[in-house]
């Protein structure tokens, strides 16, 4: 309670530090210019209900009431920027605050640029489909209907990069790994084949306090995107069971590589990785995921007027699948070794872009299930906005990824005042 309070007095005093002039005895280290600009925002109130009851989560999806305050400034050759949320989750009956980003950035150099502090990391081609970026999602944030901004999760790290003629570099070390914001129970029910069916546990993962590396080699080549990755650290979501029989992250090794340029009248893009799961190299025991291989193709071009779309294919390729049915206590509920994904995204925006139409479709033909986005944002002015739309799941089975949260269907609406 104590360090809510702290980080909404913070809020509080950021802005209006923000907005007073400096004292003379600062005059000659900030920028004038960048001093002067006043802290900037939105307040955003969201709800989201299911469309049917729930035996094991509330009627209500989201209740959120948010303020988001950020400032960028200079001070001597170091660029500092802050955001930082405070927010009441009324599904949680919680008050909640988190920096988004605190940040300073400066560069070494010519060539070598410095990030560090809480940031927010993204790299691939995949859209909603992540294969080499082992960057901290938010997962209740997107199947709740927050913005997509709240998809990516912010990471405490020190980010390196590099600009040279034979290649660009990104080194990110995280010196405390930085899982995702899974599905635990609190917002969501999903599949436990331990339970034998569909439960909303509310469980904390036995979670390392190792470090993490992630590194990318990329280069443009005359209009080609071309990138290599590395990442040395954990699986993201708990998908292992410990020693006692609690869920945790296995230890994971990524490569892969991925490409990107225009096709046609669109752009194409090919992504690969090796997911190498260092706890299980023959796959045989079924408390850590195996290792597998993971490919995706994507298009996207505009097909009429302000109407875009876009497909991807996504493969998931389980090694060892025979030793893992062989050796699960629960065979009928493993995946498919070859799981499959095709997504869909179509985008219309009107001529004078302020009201945006949006469908993104998930279906698996491996696993006959499915997700839809729909959604609508429309902008009345240069501060009020409204968006809605709906999180739909479908399936055949319950023990399926998209399946286990069939229960889940909900809508959305989010209005926000931008300052």
């Amino acid at each position: 309670m104590m360090t809510r309070i702290r980080l909404l007095a913070l809020l509080v005093s950021f802005s209006v530090a923000a907005q007073e002039p400096p004292q003379d005895d600062w005059d000659m280290d900030w920028e004038e210019d960048s001093v002067a600009l006043p802290v900037q925002g939105f307040a955003e109130l969201a709800v989201g209900s299911r469309l049917t009851s729930s035996l094991w989560n509330p009627r209500i999806s989201m209740a959120d009431a948010r303020l988001r305050l950020e400032k960028s400034t200079q001070w001597q050759q170091v660029a500092v920027t802050a955001k930082a949320d405070g927010w009441y989750d009324g599904v949680q009956q919680q008050w909640r605050g988190q920096f988004r980003e605190l940040s300073a950035t400066f560069s070494l150099g010519q060539h070598i640029d410095v990030k560090a502090g809480r940031q927010i990391l993204t790299w691939g081609t995949g859209d909603y489909v992540f294969l080499n970026d082992l960057f901290p999602k938010d997962w209740q944030s997107f199947f709740t209907g927050r913005h997509d901004e709240y998809l990516k999760a912010p990471s405490d790290a020190l980010k390196v990069s590099g600009y040279f003629d034979l290649a660009n570099i990104d080194l990110v070390w995280t010196p405390k790994f930085d899982p995702d914001n899974y599905i635990n129970g609190d917002y969501f029910s999903f599949f436990n084949p331990w339970a034998g069916g569909i439960i909303a546990p509310g469980f904390n993962a036995l979670t390392p306090s190792s470090d993490e590396w992630a590194l990318r080699l990329f280069k443009n080549f005359d209009g080609r995107e071309m990138a290599f990755y590395a990442y040395d650290g954990y699986s993201k979501s708990p998908e292992s069971i410990s020693s006692q029989g609690l869920p945790t992250f296995g230890r994971l090794r990524v490569l892969g590589a991925s490409v990107r340029q225009a096709l046609g009248a669109g752009l194409f893009n090919a992504e690969l990785a090796f997911h190498d799961s260092r706890e299980d190299e023959n796959g045989d025991n079924p408390n850590i995921a195996n290792s597998q291989w993971r490919v995706l193709l994507g298009y996207e071009q505009e097909l009429l007027t302000r109407l875009t779309g876009g497909f991807q294919l996504y493969l998931e390729h389980t090694q060892d699948h025979a030793a893992l049915l062989a050796n699960s206590p629960f065979p009928q509920w493993e995946k498919e070794q070859n799981r499959v994904v095709l997504t869909n995204r179509l985008t219309w925006r009107n001529a004078s872009d302020d009201l945006t139409l949006s469908l993104f479709s998930f279906y698996s033909p491996s696993d006959q299930d499915g997700y839809l986005r729909p959604s609508l944002h429309h902008r009345l002015d240069d501060n009020w906005s409204w968006a809605a739309g709906f999180n739909l799941f479908f399936a055949e089975k319950q023990h399926s990824f998209f399946g286990q949260f069939k229960d889940n269907n909900n809508a959305w609406l989010r209005a926000r005042y931008s300052f």
